[in-house]
């Protein structure tokens, strides 16, 4: 059914293709996109065009389909707009770790949990819940896009991937006049399990589900005195947790596979992680005189994290859960956070210097429950934080040396409650490069302090984790070359962690982390090279574990098939060296440390095309076309310990942008 449907939609854009196709879009003075995406993610927006009236002249299209970003906004950058990027660059780099270039790394499979291989500091403060597995598949508050566009705008997406995994995007927007917006954005992505017991024809061979939408406004008043961004956010997601593949000998051969893509999983078809996250965010300002404007910025969240396994026999006999506590045959963890975060203060533009301050309350609390409450005596038990509260208060400014990509930033934020935690940072880019420091202590999570289940029982108090971050970078370019060299140096203090036993602990001393690499991007004619390489170390192993070596990059030939039909062919390849990964502990969804298991290196290759005709986009990918290649390679690979990595597979895809 799904194969049938997708040949259909794929038959169905052919016949509705235009016959005129539309040049790559850049962004207005050279401005990139905020949030690193890149370009040709599907359902970035895509460009279209529309008939006006009954002639045959097309006006709308994506040079007349703009956005704008909040941060924009707050930076007193109002009249930025960027427009709908149409490129083929990248457009088949439809999933998370492909989006990441394979800096992500997740269990093998979509909308599994998550992590950085790299160590990535806290870029602001405020306690937090520390659950962050599903981060990568929620939309955050820097990337709604505030559409401006004298038309209706739609958008249609579908992926087919590889191993029955799906991906359908939804989006619309209108103007109701100049000055009043509106939109609706709405994805729904599924994966099937790659191991394990399960009937691929029915329902059990899920193995996760992901639903999320966006709704988002914005308004100006007539005088342009005041604005209002507004949007609602929602993640719902259900993963089947397996622990990892089983390694089993052949009852023939006597022999194990090394990688069995048809072998068991480690705990059972009953274990499931489940999340679900509301999100409210208002933006308003409000300008009092030229130069000085009054703002407020708010969100209220409300987080509900559950894990349940209703026969955790083969979890126990595996070795996933190490202690039972309160049953034996059923587990169930139920956590649920909310927050109310705003802030209220001044910004403006004044000789050159942007400003901003402000005071930022933050009321917050947690409550969790372990097993399921009942009557019949069988124990359970519950615990909660209180409301807690954080008194932060900032500052931010900017000056602008000639143009808004040369400039020097400092902020600061100091949390005055028991809690203490500050945030310094002072960055400066020119088009020699860019230099910056940071310096942040941060509360620990909520969930290292205190968590209570029939597996896990621990009680903290941790100090704030601290870091200090040196980074510079500086480009060298040409017609034809872009490179820019990169370094990062950490210096962490009282850092926290999950050890071993994939419990919390806090390393009480100075250690230090090192990245040194360049990205690159050539263009000769029609061959296109892009890419980057990294060398990382650390003078504490046992505490951080990171490959020594990381690569990733692709080449790329482009040319035009009977002048309407653009064709990008491609080859991308992805290395990280051989290290201790962490590994996953499915009942707390936190990666833990270990020291038994290597991630052994592996190079992976991916054959692609992108293919544009009009406004329509297309990609074919097949994924990992150098799997057990002429027996040569390997027949498979972890990309976490006991989590093998797909298999080789083909996916297709289609962004179809509509406008009328």
């Amino acid at each position: 059914m799904r194969i049938a449907f997708s040949i259909t939609l794929f038959l169905i854009s052919i016949v509705f293709w235009q016959q005129q196709a539309s040049a790559q879009v850049n962004l207005p003075a050279g401005i990139k996109m905020p949030g690193g995406s890149g370009g040709g993610g599907l359902g970035s927006g895509g460009g279209g065009g529309a008939v006006l009236d009954d002639s045959t002249k097309n006006i709308y299209g994506p040079k007349t389909t703009l956005h704008y970003f909040e941060n924009d906004i707050l930076n007193n950058r109002d009249s930025v707009r960027y427009l709908v990027d149409t490129s083929l660059t990248n457009f088949h780099r439809w999933s998370p770790i492909d989006k990441s270039w394979g800096k992500l790394v997740d269990l093998g499979n979509a909308l599994t949990a998550s992590r950085s291989i790299f160590f990535q500091p806290r870029q602001d403060i405020g306690t937090q819940l520390g659950m962050r597995a599903y981060d990568t598949y929620a939309i955050k508050a820097e990337e709604v896009q505030y559409i401006d566009t004298k038309s209706q705008h739609t958008y249609l997406s579908y992926i087919n991937g590889g191993k029955q995994t799906s991906l359908g995007k939804f989006g619309y927007s209108q103007n109701a006049h100049s000055r009043f917006n509106f939109g609706l954005n709405f994805e729904r992505f599924t994966s099937n399990k790659q191991y394990g017991s399960y009937n691929t024809i029915s329902s059990g061979a899920f193995l996760g589900q992901n639903w999320t939408m966006l709704m988002h406004t914005s308004f100006f008043s007539k005088d342009k005195k005041y604005l209002l961004l507004a949007h609602y956010r929602h993640l719902n997601q259900k993963v089947r947790e397996q622990g990892g593949v089983m390694l089993t000998t052949d009852a023939v051969t006597g022999q194990i596979d090394p990688y069995p893509y048809d072998g068991p999983a480690r705990i059972s078809d009953n274990a499931n992680s489940w999340e679900r996250r509301h999100v409210f965010h208002v933006y308003q300002q409000y300008k009092l005189a030229n130069g000085f404007q009054l703002f407020q910025q708010g969100e209220y969240s409300s987080v509900i994290n559950r894990y349940t396994d209703r026969d955790i026999a083969q979890g126990i006999t595996n070795g996933i859960y190490k202690t039972v506590k309160f049953d034996t045959t059923t587990t169930r963890q139920d956590i649920y956070y909310k927050l109310l975060d705003t802030k209220l203060g001044f910004k403006g533009y004044l000789s050159g210097f942007n400003y901003r301050a402000y005071y930022r309350p933050r009321l917050y609390g947690m409550n969790a429950k372990g097993q399921d409450f009942n009557t019949s005596g069988r124990p359970y038990a519950t615990y909660r934080t209180g409301l807690r509260f954080d008194n932060i208060v900032g500052a931010w400014l900017a000056y602008y040396l000639k143009d808004s990509a040369q400039h020097l930033t400092a902020e600061a934020e100091l949390n005055l409650s028991v809690n203490f935690e500050y945030n310094l940072k002072g960055e400066l880019s020119t088009k020699w490069g860019k230099a910056g420091v940071q310096i942040i202590q941060t509360a620990p999570d909520l969930l290292t302090q205190r968590y209570l289940g029939n597996h896990f029982d621990w009680r903290n108090n941790f100090n704030g984790q601290k870091v200090l971050t040196f980074y510079g970078s500086a480009p060298v370019k040409s017609k034809k070359i872009d490179f820019t060299a990169d370094a990062y140096i950490h210096q962490i203090v009282d850092y926290i962690y999950y050890d071993t036993l994939a419990l919390p602990t806090q390393y009480n001393g100075r250690f230090g982390l090192y990245r040194i690499g360049a990205t690159t991007a050539s263009h000769f004619k029609r061959w296109n090279f892009a890419g980057m390489a990294y060398f990382s170390g650390t003078d504490n192993s046992d505490i951080f574990k990171v490959p020594n070596l990381f690569a990733s990059g692709e080449v790329t030939y482009d040319f035009v098939y009977a002048k309407v039909l653009h064709i990008q062919l491609g080859l991308a390849a992805r290395y990280r060296s051989t290290y201790f990964a962490d590994a996953y502990m499915p009942v707390t969804q936190q990666f833990h440390r270990q020291n038994t298991t290597q991630v052994q290196g592996r190079v992976i290759t991916d054959a692609f095309a992108n293919i544009r005709i009009s406004r329509v986009r297309l990609f074919f990918q097949m994924s990992y076309v150098n799997m057990n290649l002429w027996g040569a390679a390997p027949a498979g690979y972890y990309i976490t310990p006991t989590y093998m990595g797909q298999g080789r597979a083909f996916s297709f895809g289609v962004l179809w942008p509509l406008f009328d």
